[in-house]
């Protein structure tokens, strides 16, 4: 094997170089072209003029940001690196992508594995790709041939970064594409390496917004908001070249550590060389210079290791912004100057470990040779350094650390706080459920002191009743009583039958009267003419003539002020009825333990924004220490058998849980008075 390097100035001078060398007489030959971009018409005239002279050559190239002549770097040449097999066998296969919404890449992977064989030691992979997605590609070849090395990279130009070109001894690609060169032999021995110098710096971002190889926002900002935050002031072609120098940095399932590039800004949304996942984490890029040139103490030790006959390097852009000297320097330890071959390119193809990567901001080597005892010439020499890069290497080194501490501190307490947060989340799951079983206990006791209210009120009732049908079953057992006294006499005349009919009549009616209004408050019967409301003074007539007839035995007077209309409550009359009997019988009992003369009670409603209901006694009042906690439950002022503390408790429930209004209570000059709102339903 052979590897030459020839600078390419014009047709006459190669055709020269070819017949000295004797490369017209080589059968396995591939040419590889680093040239400056240019218009299609140039690289078509340079591809026949190479194919011209070499015509049994495989040939391949592309723009590069830079030419290296050698271990030179040279600006606006063109460069061949030339290697010439002589026991292996080499194989063009070429590509145009087309379409990017109908590339197939698992069709083109599996097209190039089976160019493969037993003895293929590695695939040469060059591209002029920027909207088709070479991770893609990367992937699917791993699927048919993970264990075959792929090594190359996309072609490069400096801005704008999207007419990068491609050319192969058939064509110049005029669309997107790949050339593979396929390498194979039994005595070809081919060392991949790849290096990756840039190291994440300063806080996480999340990735909130993106799209395949779009990313809209991070930490819910546009991307270039969180570039001019720590770079400054940024428009759209300082934020391209400043990300060359500082990329985002991401973990990727596929490839590990991996930086990626910004290609483009579209409407805010950047454009990268590479996917991301909504919600990842990502970190801004710096080259660390510490390890850049760290290199130079292990390049001899290493290349006594590597058996090569030729090396080719294929080196990110990004060494171009900020890092050319360690590239110049790195170019002085080999010997054989014309013996490397260095391509510039916009993301690497790599392997390791069993695995074919696709990369950014990295540097792959190359070392191929068909003697396994050959081994690169390499100078010994010290590279010198001076306070620029010893300050250089020094500063990255504490970023890096600094950066990492903060990292890995952030980390800890991200974790800190999801253990904390996962800990709340059971808590309060466990308290939410244990409320839950409390709220459902309180509504079942909330039931039942409802219904020890109702049935105290209805014990009052039925008391109300035995007092309400003495005297109209006294008023008809005279009735009878006359009539049979007039009949044992004799002296039964049917105007008299009549008069006792129609008494015994309207004395029955009454009774009827008194059950039915018993009924309708022991029975939650649907109101028909208003469903799921009722109408305030006609519960409030019903309610009175309930206890009218305690209110006689006890020569208490009742006042109604009632309004002309009416006017409709959301609810259950029989609940304003429950509260308002418990204030009237609370009213009976203080007049009865104070021995009240001339005991009145007055109840009156009022409209405004909403129902007002005031009742009003004249017990003398409440205990000014005591009314603040009269609605608390089991509190009472009666006798312990004669009161349980409910009545006011359960009023002030049912006003406030079942009507959606309010309840309260004050002095006034003689006595008590309670004040009920209740909303008007519109």
């Amino acid at each position: 094997m052979r590897q030459l390097g020839f600078e390419y100035r014009n047709r006459i001078d190669f055709e020269s170089f070819v017949r000295r060398e004797g490369l017209d007489r080589c059968r396995h030959l591939l040419l590889q072209v680093s040239c400056p971009n240019g218009s299609s018409e140039k690289m078509e005239s340079l591809r026949r003029e190479l194919h011209s002279a070499l015509p049994h050559a495989v040939i391949v190239g592309g723009s590069s940001a830079l030419q290296f002549s050698g271990t030179q770097i040279r600006e606006e040449v063109t460069f061949l690196g030339i290697t010439v097999f002589e026991n292996s066998r080499i194989s063009l296969f070429e590509q145009e992508l087309g379409n990017v919404q109908k590339s197939d890449y698992d069709e083109i992977a599996k097209r190039l594995a089976e160019r493969t064989n037993g003895e293929t030691k590695g695939i040469l992979l060059l591209s002029n790709t920027f909207v088709h997605d070479m991770e893609k590609l990367i992937v699917s070849i791993n699927h048919y041939m993970a264990h075959i090395p792929v090594f190359g990279g996309i072609a490069s130009d400096n801005e704008p970064y999207r007419h990068f070109k491609l050319f192969s001894q058939n064509r110049v690609f005029e669309e997107e594409g790949i050339v593979a060169v396929i390498l194979e032999g039994e005595h070809l021995h081919i060392s991949c390496n790849h290096f990756f110098d840039w190291e994440p710096i300063g806080r996480e971002f999340t990735v909130t917004k993106a799209s395949g190889r779009y990313i809209y926002e991070l930490d819910g900002q546009p991307i270039i908001d969180i570039y001019s935050k720590y770079f400054g002031p940024l428009d759209e072609a300082k934020l391209l070249q400043l990300s060359l120098s500082h990329p985002l940095i991401r973990t990727s399932p596929l490839f590990g550590t991996v930086a990626r590039a910004l290609l483009e800004i579209d409407e805010e949304k950047g454009f990268f060389t590479g996917e991301f996942r909504e919600g990842e984490k990502v970190q801004i890029g710096f080259g660390h210079y510490k390890r850049m040139t760290s290199r130079y103490e292990i390049i001899p030790e290493a290349y006594r290791q590597i058996p090569a006959e030729a090396l080719w390097f294929y080196i990110c852009i990004s060494y171009q912004y900020g890092y050319i000297d360690i590239l110049k320097a790195s170019g002085q330890f080999y010997r054989e100057s014309d013996k490397v071959f260095a391509f510039i390119t916009f993301g690497e193809f790599t392997h390791r470990n069993d695995r074919n990567l696709f990369l950014n901001y990295s540097l792959t080597r190359v070392a191929l040779t068909e003697d396994l005892s050959a081994r690169a010439k390499i100078n010994l020499i010290e590279v010198e350094r001076d306070p620029k890069d010893e300050l250089l290497a020094t500063l990255s080194t504490l970023i890096s650390a600094s950066s990492k501490e903060i990292t890995d501190l952030k980390r800890h307490l991200e974790r800190e706080v999801e253990e904390r947060t996962k800990e709340l989340a059971e808590l309060n799951a466990s308290l939410e459920r244990r409320i839950a079983m409390e709220v459902n206990k309180n509504r079942e006791k909330d039931k039942i002191l409802y219904h020890q209210s109702k049935l105290a009120s209805m014990g009052e009732m039925i008391n109300n009743i035995a007092h309400q049908w003495r005297q109209p079953l006294n008023i008809i057992a005279l009735v009878m009583q006359d009539l049979a006294l007039k009949a044992h006499m004799g002296n039964v005349a049917p105007p008299a039958v009549e008069h006792a009919e129609k008494k015994v009549h309207e004395t029955l009616r009454y009774l009827s009267d008194t059950i039915d209004d018993f009924r309708s408050f022991t029975v939650d019967r649907p109101e028909y003419t208003h469903p799921g409301a009722f109408e305030v003074c006609k519960t409030v007539k019903e309610m009175v003539r309930l206890v009218s007839i305690v209110l006689e035995d006890e020569k208490i007077g009742l006042k109604l002020k009632l309004p002309e209309r009416e006017a409709l409550v959301k609810g259950n009359a029989n609940d304003l009825k429950q509260v308002l009997l418990n204030l009237v019988y609370n009213a009976i009992d203080v007049f009865k333990e104070r021995k009240v003369k001339d005991a009145k009670i007055s109840i009156e409603v009022k409209y405004n924004r909403e129902i007002t209901i005031i009742v009003k006694d004249n017990g003398g009042g409440i205990n000014p220490e005591i009314v603040d906690k009269i609605f608390e439950p089991y509190f009472t002022t009666k006798y312990k058998a004669r009161g349980t503390g409910l009545g006011l408790y359960m009023s002030k429930m049912i006003v406030e849980k079942r009507l959606k209004g309010k309840i309260a209570a004050r002095n006034h000059r003689s006595g008590a008075v309670f004040w009920i709102e209740l909303p008007i339903l519109s």
